[in-house]
Parts: C-alpha cells; structure tokens; sequence
C-alpha cells in the first residue's frame, strides 16, 4: 500500500514539474516602439522552455504588462486593468483573456489576413530555455474601447 502511495505521489510530481515547464514564462522585457493614437508596436522578449512557446509567451508578456502592471510610454506608465489579477478570477473578461480574446487585438498584416511577428534577431538559449525578441503590433484603441465596455479600465 505505502509503495502504491510512493509511486503515485512521484507520478503526480514528475506531471506537475512537466505543466510547469510547458508554461510560457511573464518575465520577458516589453518596449514600446511606437504609437499612432490606434495601433501600438512593441519589441517584446519571450522566454519559454521549449523553442516552440517563445512566440506565445511574448504575446502573453506583452498583454500580461499592459493589462496588470503597465509598459513605459502608455496609459502614463500604469496598468489598463483597474483591480489586481487576484480579484479578477470572477471575470470572465479577464479569466479567458489569454485563451479567447488575445487575439483579437493582435493587428494583422496589411491583407488582413494574418497578423506577423517580425524576430529580431535569433532565439536564445536561455537558463529558463529559450529567448527571442519580437516586433507584435496591437490594435491598442480596440483593447481600450473593450476594457472601458467590460468596466475594467484602469
């Protein structure tokens, strides 16, 4: 029995240390490059433990800065989010954001059909895995108009 237990504890471990490591890392850099009043163009570091994340997770460092902590050059510096993460987990808004409305202020290409990232430069080895700058236009007047219709601008 107490073997059983050992084994399906080691099991619940070795699957908990795997979730954590597919999860995209926050902890990337974020710069504004310019802002027209509509679209915003930012360089933004993505860090993830495999090569193949780093794209998501600059897409979600981008709005994980705009949203709960603030970029330099936008909004004065602050948050958009006007209440902390903590108490957003009610909000369906904010709960699916990364999943189901991300996307949708990403700005596509001029074809409207896709939108592209631009790398700069090359994906790095990293001690979290992997790193990679890239340029990702948002459609920031649309986010702004979303957030002040869900009663969530800061």
């Amino acid at each position: 029995m107490f073997k059983r237990f050992i084994i399906a504890l080691a099991a619940v471990a070795l699957m908990s240390g795997a979730t954590a490591l597919a999860q995209v890392n926050h902890s990337g850099t974020v710069e504004l490059l310019e802002f027209d009043g509509k679209t915003a163009l930012f360089a933004v570091e993505g860090i993830a433990a495999k090569k193949a994340d780093v794209l998501q997770s600059a897409k979600e460092t981008l709005f994980d800065r705009l949203l709960y902590t603030g970029v330099e050059g936008i909004n004065d510096d602050r948050k958009l989010m006007n209440k902390p993460r903590e108490e957003l987990k009610t909000k369906d808004y904010a709960v699916n954001f990364f999943k189901k409305r991300m996307h949708a202020y990403l700005k596509p290409d001029a074809t409207g059909k896709n939108v592209q990232f631009e790398v700069l430069g090359q994906a790095l080895t990293v001690t979290e895995g992997y790193s990679c700058v890239y340029l990702i236009p948002i459609k920031y007047n649309v986010l702004i108009r979303d957030l002040k219709a869900e009663g969530l601008l800061n």
